[in-house]
């Protein structure tokens, strides 16, 4: 999964998302919708889909990092609070190209959220001790080189920095950084795929047929996401907006499946990822054997806070 971007595309921390100014967790505003039930079809496509976590993994990986980051705090004298590992969520992540699955839009429409209100220990200022302890210091800073040109600078002495080598080896930073410019490249080039293009031209007059404004279909969840946060904390209005929005997803699913944008998405995706991914087999396998290697930590860590 991914700071989705993704990808997810992975969750930061309760602290550090003080410290980095990150949005904080989301939770349900409104419930499921009955209706019809439809035929198993093929997954939705998704760039890497074969790297990708579920949302199971990625609570099990993220505990598991908390709880090493409170480690290496505690040993610097200081507390940090690890969020509780939960179930797997009930709304799914929304896909990148902006594709839906009509059973799902049954269920949850785009699946939106509203904000969660923080808690005393998120909103709380970090002391300069705290910051200075999670995200290390420049007199420790390192530069990684990144694929395809460039660096990021870590600060080797912070405990997030620590926890993660740790969790999933020093190696992992590099070849996630990878992965995640693999994904955002084949995102671009899928939709740039004159095919694709073709179909979602038709999707978007579909849908204007029925009254929505729509030209891309990854502006629609943004779009819908900020009606949803415009109401505020008005639980009313936002339960209106969700309904009304509920039933745009209805017909923004119809559209995609009576202009066969999911099949011309599928067919680029296809063409695009084979090239894409073939000079780098041996990271991809790397990140994935990593990736093993600290699922199986996080699992022996479950249920520890310390």
């Amino acid at each position: 999964m991914r700071h989705q971007p993704g990808q997810p595309r992975r969750r930061v921390t309760a602290a550090i998302a003080v410290l980095l100014a990150a949005a904080a967790a989301a939770a349900v505003l409104a419930g499921s919708r009955p209706g019809r039930a439809h035929p198993a079809a093929l997954p939705l496509p998704m760039p890497l889909a074969w790297l990708q976590l579920s949302s199971a993994q990625q609570t099990s990986l993220d505990h598991a990092e908390d709880v090493l980051v409170r480690r290496c705090m505690r040993a610097r004298g200081l507390d940090f609070v690890v969020a509780p590992t939960t179930v797997a969520r009930e709304f799914t992540d929304p896909n990148p190209y902006g594709l839906l699955d009509p059973a799902i839009v049954t269920r949850q429409g785009y699946g939106l959220h509203a904000a969660t209100p923080r808690s005393a220990q998120e909103s709380r200022t970090p002391t300069a001790a705290e910051s200075r302890a999670l995200l290390g210091t420049a007199s420790h800073a390192v530069k990684m080189a990144l694929p395809g040109g460039g660096y990021t600078v870590e600060n080797t002495d912070g405990c997030f920095s620590q926890a993660q080598d740790e969790l999933y080896g020093r190696a992992w930073k590099v070849l996630h950084y990878g992965e995640e410019t693999l994904f955002a490249r084949e995102l671009a080039q899928v939709r740039q795929d004159p095919d694709a293009q073709k179909a979602e031209s038709s999707w978007a007059a579909c849908m204007r047929a029925s009254g929505y404004r729509v030209t891309a279909l990854h502006d629609v969840r943004p779009d819908a996401e900020q009606r949803m946060a415009a109401t505020g904390s008005d639980r009313a209005a936002g339960r209106r907006e969700f309904g009304t929005l509920w039933k745009q997803a209805q017909r923004d699913a119809a559209c995609q499946q009576k202009t066969g944008v999911v099949s011309a998405y599928r067919r680029a995706q296809g063409t695009v990822e084979s090239a894409l991914t073939r000079p780098h087999r041996g990271d991809l396998a790397r990140l994935t054997s990593l990736r093993t290697h600290a699922l199986a930590l996080s699992g022996r860590l479950a249920g520890t806070d310390h």
